[in-house]
C-alpha cells in the first residue's frame, strides 16, 4: 500500500535515532532550537543583528544531556540546518563536535544524491524524456542557495503519466531495477492506467560503487490528489536550475511551497525539516500571497503545523481545528521515523492511517482513488515474482 511505498524507499544508512522515539521535553527543546536559528536566519536576510539566545532556551537545552538532544536533532533531521549557524555551537560547545560530524555526513550524502540527480536529469534529456525533479536537491538550492545546506535527501523523479513506462525502460538501461518486482503501472493497458490512477509512484534501486541508489519516479507529483494540476502545467511554469552546468527542472516556487506542505501533511507534520523546508519557502511570498493559498487544506493546516512548532507569529488569519492538528503533530514528532503509532499496525492505527489519508483532500480524485487502492491494490495485479498478470 501507500505507507510500503513511502518507507521502503529510503537508505537504510539513515541514522538509527530515525527509529528512536523522543521525548515531548526533547520535542520541545529541539523545537525551540529551531526557532530561534530560524529568527536568526530572517534576521540576516533583513539585514539586521541575529539576537543571541534567550535564556529560556540556554535553561531548555541545559536541562538535557547533550546525546539526547543529539537524538532530537537527528530525529528531525536538523544538523545541517543548526550546524550552519555558528551560535549554536558557541550554545552548545559539549554538542559542537558531534554536530559537526552528523552535518559532514548529511553534506556528503547531499553530495551523492546531487550527483545522481544530474546523472538523472542527463539521462532523461539525452532520451527526450521530460523529467521534473522534486524535492531533494532542488528543494535545497531553492530554499539554501546550496546543494548540501538541506542534507540528505530523496531522488524523486516526476513524468507525464504517458511516459512512465518509457522512463521504467530508461532506469532499467541504466542499471536499476523494480524494489517490489514485476508492475504494470508503465504498461499502455486498461491495468496500466488503472495503477497509474491509484497509485502516484514506483520505486527503482541499484548497487552503484558498491553503495545503494534508490529513485522514486512519480507519475502524480503527491499522495494529496487534486491540489496539484497535472505534469504538463507543471512543467510549464517550472523553473530552472543547474547542477554544475547541467540543466535541473522543478517545480515553480509557488508550487513547490504546495508540494512541501502537502507532503508534511501526508507524513502528519513529523519532521521538523519539512516545516523549515514550508517556512523557508513562504518568506518570499507576500502575506497576501499566503492568504490566498491558504484557502488549500494542505497548506492552510501545515502553516498551523509551522505556527504551533515555531510559535511563529507571521500567520495572522483564522485557522479551523488548531487543536486537531496540534495534537496530531506532536504525537507524530515524538514516535519514531513514519511510524503509525504505539502497536503500529493494529486495527485502530490501520483505521486512523486511513482516515488520515482519505481527508488529506476533499476531491473526489483523491476520494476514489484512494477507495480503489484499498479494495484492489495495483500490486495485486501482478505477480511480483514472475511479471504474469493476476
Amino acid at each position: 500500500g501507500m505507507g510500503a511505498t513511502t518507507t521502503a524507499s529510503w537508505s537504510p544508512v539513515y541514522p538509527p535515532a530515525l527509529a528512536t522515539p523522543i521525548t515531548s521535553k526533547t520535542l520541545a527543546a529541539v523545537r525551540a532550537l529551531t526557532a530561534w536559528v530560524l529568527q536568526r536566519e530572517r534576521a540576516t536576510e533583513a539585514g539586521s543583528a541575529p539576537e543571541s539566545a534567550p535564556e529560556t532556551l540556554r535553561h531548555q537545552l541545559d536541562a538535557l544531556p547533550s546525546a539526547t538532544l543529539l537524538q532530537g536533532i537527528q530525529r528531525h533531521r536538523l544538523e545541517s540546518l543548526l550546524q550552519a549557524d555558528p551560535a549554536v555551537g558557541d550554545l552548545l560547545p559539549g554538542l559542537q563536535a558531534d554536530l559537526q560530524h552528523a552535518a559532514r555526513r548529511e553534506g556528503m550524502a547531499a553530495l551523492a544524491l546531487a550527483s545522481l540527480t544530474r546523472e538523472m536529469a542527463l539521462l532523461f534529456a539525452e532520451a527526450g524524456i521530460p523529467l521534473l525533479v522534486i524535492k531533494g536537491i532542488p528543494l535545497a538550492l531553492q530554499t539554501t542557495g546550496s546543494l548540501t545546506a538541506r542534507g540528505r535527501g530523496d531522488c524523486d523523479l516526476f513524468v507525464d503519466p504517458a511516459q512512465v513506462g518509457a522512463a521504467i525502460a530508461l532506469l532499467q538501461s541504466a542499471g536499476f531495477a523494480l524494489s517490489y518486482g514485476a508492475s504494470c503501472v508503465g504498461d499502455d493497458s486498461v491495468r496500466g492506467r488503472y495503477s497509474r490512477f491509484v497509485s502516484i509512484e514506483i520505486s527503482l534501486e541499484r548497487d552503484a560503487g558498491g553503495r545503494r541508489q534508490w529513485i522514486d519516479l512519480h507519475w502524480h507529483a503527491t499522495h494529496v490528489r487534486g491540489v496539484l494540476p497535472g505534469f504538463q502545467a507543471l512543467w510549464q511554469r517550472g523553473e530552472e536550475l543547474q547542477i554544475n552546468g547541467q540543466p535541473i527542472r522543478t517545480l515553480s516556487h509557488r508550487d513547490a511551497l504546495v508540494h512541501a506542505c502537502c507532503h508534511a501533511t501526508t507524513d502528519r507534520w513529523m519532521a521538523l525539516r519539512n516545516l523549515v523546508d514550508v517556512e523557508r519557502l513562504g518568506r518570499a511570498l507576500s502575506l497576501a500571497q499566503r492568504v490566498d493559498l491558504s484557502r488549500l487544506r494542505a497548506v492552510r493546516k501545515s502553516w498551523l503545523a509551522l505556527a504551533d512548532a515555531f510559535e511563529e507569529n507571521s500567520v495572522s488569519w483564522r485557522l479551523s481545528r488548531a487543536q486537531a492538528v496540534r495534537l496530531k503533530a506532536e504525537v507524530a514528532q515524538q514516535l519514531p521515523w513514519r511510524s503509525l503509532g504505539d502497536g503500529e499496525w493494529t486495527v485502530t492505527n490501520r483505521l486512523r492511517s486511513l482516515a488520515h489519508t482519505v481527508n488529506l483532500s476533499h476531491h473526489p480524485v483523491h476520494g476514489c482513488s484512494m477507495l480503489l487502492q484499498q479494495l484492489m491494490p495495483p500490486g495485486d495485479l501482478v505477480d511480483p515474482q514472475t511479471g504474469d498478470v493476476r
